[in-house]
Formats: C-alpha cells, sequence, structure tokens
C-alpha cells in the first residue's frame, strides 16, 4: 500500500517539476492526461478495492477515466 502512496505521489510531482524543467504546455497537458488514467487505475484498484471485483464491474469502474481524458483530450485539439 506504501508504494501506491508513493506512486499517487509521484504522479503528482511530476508536472509540476517538468513545468519547473521547463517543459512545454502541449507536453504538459498531454503528461497530465497520462498520469490522470496511472492515477485512476491505482485509485480504483487498491483504494476501491476493485482488485477482486468482477472483471465486468472493475473495466467499468476503471473505463471512465480513459473515456473522460478522450473526450477532454478531442477538445483540446480541436481548440
Amino acid at each position: 500500500m506504501f508504494a501506491v502512496y508513493i506512486a499517487l505521489m509521484v504522479c503528482t510531482m511530476t508536472p509540476v517539476i517538468a513545468l519547473q524543467a521547463g517543459a512545454d504546455a502541449s507536453v504538459l497537458v498531454w503528461l497530465v492526461f497520462a498520469l490522470v488514467i496511472v492515477k485512476a487505475v491505482l485509485l480504483v484498484d487498491h483504494f476501491m478495492e476493485m482488485r477482486k471485483a468482477p472483471p465486468g464491474w472493475r473495466f467499468a469502474a476503471q473505463a471512465w477515466a480513459p473515456v473522460v481524458v478522450a473526450a477532454i483530450a478531442g477538445f483540446h485539439t480541436i481548440s
């Protein structure tokens, strides 16, 4: 469980460190999109305890993040 906390903290700190290192805004946007999916999977599996849930329920709980990120990414690329 401690490793999950560390992974979530690293996912939270990575965009801030990248921004301070001078990363381009478009790189930061896509980095945040990717990290949202990673964080969602960790949260669903470990904190919602869906690891042992039936596959359909687990998929439904994990599928919302990529769907939302894809929708936001679509709007981001249009503008």
